[in-house]
């Protein structure tokens, strides 16, 4: 039985999860409330037009790989034409037990590969099953634990630091197994296809606003839900502090588990969906644009580079805009969150002196933006990552629909975690719950 013509369905968070999710449902006939703490809709999908020459870079998230079906189906079914960028990957720059600097394209993963192949067989041989045992068993470690245990060159894990920019985690924090996955199922994610939205991605986020006919309240923080049998009710606040309640038949649930724990859920979710959801950890995430007058990259070959400092992973932001300046992304994860923010607020010149090897320190610099998603109220931090705490078998239970409520968000995609794609496909999936329920 579908959902009725006319349903009243809420959906908390307008990310790219609860937007995929309220366009499938009010195109389907459902009555459709979007709720968001923030003054803007996008979620973490945040692109910054206030650059000179009118160029703009992605404060949020940026990135879209050719595999990322649904993300590259939606830009597709709104005419955003997608363009690739950084053809050249990323360069990793870290340094050995010495302390001597290095370069290379594939030096940390194919370390990594060679010192964990053990647990990549592990893996495969069961089935990639986050239930299976040896599976679970591997999650218990940390990535530098289980380099301490498989005796790896001493150079490996240093060079591992170089990666807190993809899985914003330290080595000692995130569990081996989303090393083990990446390596099983895609190898480095720092030579695939790269491609951004022309225009920026911000252009997702306004067709699907456009394309909904759907009620939108921004500035509505949600502080409880409570459950009937026949209708579910949410306490908002808005901006001024008013608390109101709002009421609908169904609730698509995708708020970050950082901030959904604080969410007062009557009757409670059962004890195993409450302890995942309050067990999954997210990724300490600041990033940087610093926009230049002057190509910073000039003929470089290689645009972007993830390194073991304090700078994290950084790129060429705009290299598919006009104009005659150039916008270097910064984003450092883990430990190397809030020296890169602390560094960006001294001033550009900081960030530039560190890149003297690359010889871009005489810039002139004519913009500076700091996200620091951390601190960010609403997001408490980039995105999910698994930690040796994280049971893998729980990763269900993120999903797991609780009566009236279903849940999206990228933290609830086993495949895409931390990815735009992985928003889009739970909104998908939590779209599908609804109209196709029985």
């Amino acid at each position: 039985m579908q959902v009725m013509r006319g349903a009243r369905v809420i959906i908390a968070g307008a990310g790219l999860a609860g937007l995929t999710a309220a366009h499938e449902l009010a195109v389907a006939g459902a009555a459709v409330t979007v709720i968001d703490a923030r003054d803007y809709a996008g979620g973490r999908v945040r692109t910054v037009r206030a650059f000179p020459s009118s160029q703009h870079a992605e404060l949020g998230g940026e990135f879209i790989e050719p595999d990322h079906k649904e993300m590259v189906g939606l830009c597709k079914q709104f005419a955003l034409p997608l363009v690739r960028v950084l053809r050249a990957g990323f360069t990793h720059r870290f340094r050995d037990a010495t302390g001597t600097y290095h370069v290379s394209r594939t030096a940390p993963w194919d370390a990594l590969s060679d010192a964990l192949a053990p647990l990549v067989r592990r893996y495969r041989l069961a089935g990639g099953s986050s239930c299976a045992d040896a599976v679970r068993e591997m999650a218990t470690m940390s990535l530098s634990e289980s380099l301490r245990r498989s005796k790896a060159p001493a150079d490996v894990q240093p060079m591992s630091k170089a990666l807190r920019g993809f899985f914003l985690a330290d080595p000692d924090e995130i569990s081996v197994l989303p090393v083990v996955e990446q390596i099983a199922k895609g190898g480095s994610p720092a030579q695939v296809e790269f491609l951004r939205i022309q225009g920026g991605n911000d252009r997702l986020v306004d067709a699907l606003i456009r394309a909904t006919p759907a009620r939108l309240l921004l500035g509505h923080s949600i502080r409880a839900v409570v459950q009937a049998v026949d209708r579910i009710t949410l306490t908002v606040v808005d901006a001024s502090g008013l608390t109101q309640q709002i009421e609908g038949d169904y609730l698509v649930m995708t708020l970050p588990a950082s901030t959904l724990r604080d969410v007062e859920i009557r009757p409670a979710l059962p004890d195993d969906q409450q302890h995942a959801i309050a067990r999954l950890a997210y990724g300490r995430a600041t990033k940087v644009l610093l926009q230049s007058s002057n190509d910073l990259f000039g003929d470089r070959h290689a645009r972007a580079f993830a390194t073991d400092g304090r700078l994290g992973a950084f790129w060429h932001a705009s290299e598919e805009q006009s104009g005659g300046g150039s916008i270097i992304a910064f984003l450092a994860g883990g430990s190397a969150s809030a020296p890169l923010r602390d560094a960006a607020t001294d001033g550009a010149g900081t960030l530039l002196a560190d890149l003297c090897w690359l010889r871009m320190n005489g810039a002139s610099i004519t913009a500076v933006h700091i996200g620091d998603w951390t601190a960010d109220p609403w997001a408490r931090g980039g995105y999910a990552f698994l930690d040796p705490a994280f049971d893998p078998a729980w990763r269900p239970l993120l999903a797991r629909r609780a009566g009236r409520i279903v849940f999206a968000g990228e933290h609830t995609s086993e495949r895409w975690q931390g990815y735009m794609n992985g928003a889009v496909e739970s909104g998908h999936r939590a779209a599908r719950e609804l109209l196709e329920q029985q």
